[in-house]
């Protein structure tokens, strides 16, 4: 029998930075990495865009950095340009979607606000020039979240550098850092951590990887280590155990922790997912690490125990190690980080699904419950009151009650494309959104003069994205696009997308259909030789293999496996064609119903046969 969360007694525990009774939120996820919050009788569990709002304000440029809050001053970065770009856009593009450099001059721009009016106390520009490097479509120049000691501020760029401030907005020293090349484009990501005097920076990237330590007061250099590490983003953890503090970095190769010395402590190869990006977090006086990049059966979670040396990689099970108290090999998510809420962990899945552990064993306390049809996750959940909140890109946060019982209490709309992990202090929550900053708090109500200065909030979908559009369904911002000009077979990228092809992927059958009735080319393929009408069979939408085919697709033309769409839905169903469907649903967030596509696979394949047998009689009639 699982053991119950008494909640009054394990946040008294939580980590939350307490000076002359102020609450502090220092980093990003919180002083432990956990995003978990003191109780308050006076946050919400309830909100909107004017309920239970003290104060909301426009944000210029872009940027996912998180706030941080130290007394009454809330920090937060962005980046202006001075040039129209694509806008960041929700969603999984597993490869795809434009990549180019910024255009224009860039101002990369940090900001001070009044944690109690959100009134501007100070902005000071860190760096202006034109981007050295691509930007992911999903991703912004200001990724990393900053942080503070209650001295200094300390603002990472990661593609540009570390900049220092004082709490009063003066510039006390700074450190160039090289732009790398990273995986798909990533970029950087990774936010700083502070701890006695020392600011700690990790930058994996395709080419030369590091980790190393600033000296706090002065920006020197005190230490550096390169890192034999190319794919991961995780926030490093400061864990201060009961053997000493380290340095943990989660990797793809290994996972590693470092003293503050710089000294390699321990580490082991936990066969970490192609992606690393949950960041680590520590609680019950043990770290936990995990990553799990949607294509990968392999997604770990591991609780490591205080006292490692050396190489701890077991020769058989993971839990052989002395220093692994439990191990889950299916149980992380792929962007979000863990939540450890009292005595369970949480694991926020991309696709709107939410798993319960038992933090101290590992056991399983519930298993994945979806609570979000169609909404995907990027923020990771935070937790105070006895609730865990879980914040979609569409700005949508539901609140699920902790403990042993799945329960959803509350759904709050935003309606805008969230990314950020948002802040907790004392009565207020912080919520980045694409083109704000709110402070909730409960009996609050926005006024109306604030609420009447604020800017339209702006689209998830770009304004100028069809290939977003198309993959997000939205029909009208397709129609909009249309109607504007852009052209209905617009390739997007080097890969060749088209937007009836995102459509066909993302499972929007009635945006499919409107492209096709906009002129869309059924015959145009994909970076990987498939058409519209091999995607429709593989997925099993007989309505739509129907129409793409009476608009003129060929069920023979072949792929550049030399497979046509008659070959794809021929195959005889086995255990390997099962899996191949669970490996693609989880990569683009669709859940298939097997049953039913191994009953449509053979309907499809009959009718595109007696489709090309009729269609060599109408030929041969016609001669």
């Amino acid at each position: 029998m699982f053991r119950m969360i008494v909640f009054a007694t394990c946040l008294t525990l939580t980590a939350i930075p307490v000076v002359n009774g102020v609450e502090h939120w220092t980093r990003f996820r919180g002083e432990d990495g956990n995003s978990v919050a003191r109780d308050n009788a006076n946050l919400p569990t309830r909100w909107n865009t004017t309920e239970n709002v003290r104060w909301a304000i426009d944000l210029p440029g872009w940027g996912w950095s998180c706030p941080i809050v130290w007394g009454d001053k809330v920090f937060l970065t962005t980046v202006v340009s001075d040039e129209q770009n694509l806008a960041p856009s929700k969603g999984l593009y597993l490869g795809q979607g434009v990549r180019d450099p910024g255009k224009g001059i860039h101002h990369w721009l940090v900001y001070c606000f009044d944690l109690n009016t959100g009134q501007e106390i100070w902005k000071r520009e860190a760096h202006t020039g034109a981007p050295q490097i691509p930007r992911h479509p999903k991703s912004t120049y200001a990724a990393e979240t900053a942080t503070t000691d209650g001295e200094r501020l300390y603002v990472l760029f990661g593609d540009v550098g570390l900049y220092c401030y004082d709490l009063d907005g003066e510039m006390l020293w700074s450190r160039d850092i090289e732009p790398r090349k990273t995986f798909m484009d990533y970029g950087a990501a990774a936010s700083p951590v502070v701890h006695d005097g020392q600011v700690f920076v990790v930058y994996d990237n395709l080419e030369k990887s590091w980790i190393a330590s600033f000296d706090a007061k002065t920006g020197k250099e005190l230490w550096k280590q390169n890192r034999n590490e190319t794919h991961s983003w995780a926030t490093p953890l400061v864990w201060q155990n009961e053997q000493r503090t380290e340095i943990v970095v989660p990797g793809k190769k290994f996972n590693r922790s470092y003293s503050l010395a710089g000294d390699l402590l321990w580490e082991f190869d936990g066969q970490m997912s192609n992606l690393v990006i949950p960041s680590p977090m520590s609680a019950h006086g043990m770290c936990y690490i995990a990553s799990g990049y949607v294509g990968d059966s392999h997604r770990p979670t591991f609780a490591i125990k205080p006292g490692a040396s050396g190489n701890i990689t077991p020769e058989g099970d993971y839990t052989d190690s002395e220093f692994i108290e439990w191990y889950q090999g299916t149980s992380s998510s792929y962007n979000p980080s863990q939540t450890i809420y009292g005595d369970y962990l949480y694991t926020l899945y991309d696709q709107g699904f939410l798993t319960c552990h038992d933090a101290r064993t590992g056991e399983q306390v519930y298993g994945k419950k979806r609570f979000s049809p169609s909404g995907s996750f990027t923020a990771s959940p935070f937790a105070y009151n006895g609730y865990l909140f879980c914040l979609s890109e569409d700005g949508l946060t539901y609140v699920i009650k902790a403990g042993e019982d799945f329960e959803i209490v509350a759904r709050n709309e935003l309606d805008e494309l969230c990314i950020a992990c948002p802040a907790v202090v004392g009565d207020k929550v912080l919520i980045r959104t694409a083109s704000k900053l709110y402070c909730l708090s409960e009996g609050s109500k926005l006024d109306s003069a604030m609420a009447a200065q604020l800017k339209p909030r702006r689209s998830s979908t770009p304004s100028n994205d069809i290939w977003a559009a198309a993959t997000a369904g939205d029909n009208a911002a397709i129609k909009r696009f249309l109607d504007g000009g852009v052209a209905v077979n617009a390739k997007q990228g080097r890969g060749g997308a088209t937007p009836l092809r995102n459509a066909i992927l993302h499972n929007h059958p009635d945006s499919a259909r409107l492209l096709m009735k906009r002129g869309a080319d059924v015959t145009l393929s994909g970076p990987d030789g498939n058409t519209p009408l091999h995607l429709a069979a593989f997925f099993g939408d007989e309505s739509l293999v129907k129409r793409l085919m009476e608009k003129g697709a060929n069920a023979k033309t072949e792929n550049s496996k030399g497979e046509t769409a008659l070959d794809i839905v021929s195959k005889e169903w086995d255990s390997q064609l099962e899996s191949t469907y669970q490996n693609v649903g989880r990569s683009l967030n669709r859940k298939f119903d097997l049953r039913r596509l191994q009953k449509v696979r053979p309907q499809i394949a009959s009718f595109m046969e007696k489709s090309a047998s009729s269609a060599r009689d109408d030929s041969e009639a016609s001669r």
